[in-house]
C-alpha cells in the first residue's frame, strides 16, 4: 500500500479534535465529584472534633465557645493567602441533647454541621456552570459517664 506523506498524523489530529470535546465535560464532572467528596470529609471530621470539644466542656457556654473556636481556626487556616473575594464561607451547626441535659454524665449529644460551597458542573453546551451545594455531617457521642458533675 502506498502511503501519502500528507496523511501522516491525521489519525492523531482526528482523535484530538473528536475526543477533546468529550473529555472536557468528563474532567469537569470528576473534578466536581472530588471537590464534593472533599467537602463532605472535611465537614465530617470537623463535626467529630467539635462534638468531642463540646462534650468535654465544663458548661454549655464553654462548649459552644470551643465549637466556634475550632470552626473559626479551620476557616482561618483555609483562607490564608486568599483574596477577600475568594474567602470560603463559614459553618453552621445545631446541637441536640437528651431530655436530661447536654452535659450530664451519660447523656447522648448530637451535633449537625453544615457548610455551603460552590462547584463547577458540566452544562449541556460543553461548558461548566457554578452550582451551590451544601455539605452536612452528623456526629453523635456520649458525655463521659464518670465525669465530675460539678
Amino acid at each position: 500500500m502506498n502511503r501519502n506523506s500528507d496523511e501522516s498524523g491525521s489519525a492523531i489530529a482526528e482523535f484530538v479534535l473528536i475526543a477533546t470535546p468529550l473529555f472536557i465535560p468528563a474532567l469537569i464532572f470528576f473534578s466536581s465529584m472530588q471537590q464534593s467528596a472533599k467537602e463532605e470529609m472535611t465537614v465530617s471530621t470537623l463535626a467529630r472534633q467539635s462534638l468531642r470539644a463540646f462534650t468535654t466542656a465544663d458548661d454549655l457556654s464553654q462548649g459552644h465557645q470551643r465549637i466556634r473556636f475550632i470552626l473559626n481556626q479551620y476557616r482561618q487556616l483555609e483562607n490564608q493567602g486568599r483574596s477577600s473575594d475568594d474567602l470560603r464561607p463559614g459553618f453552621t451547626y445545631n446541637i441536640s441533647c437528651q431530655s436530661q441535659g447536654c452535659l450530664k454524665p451519660g447523656s447522648l449529644v448530637e451535633l449537625s454541621l453544615y457548610r455551603s460551597f460552590e462547584i463547577e458542573v458540566p452544562d449541556s453546551d460543553q461548558m461548566a456552570r457554578v452550582e451551590s451545594r451544601k455539605a452536612a455531617a452528623v456526629a453523635r457521642g456520649y458525655v463521659d459517664k464518670w465525669r465530675d458533675e460539678s
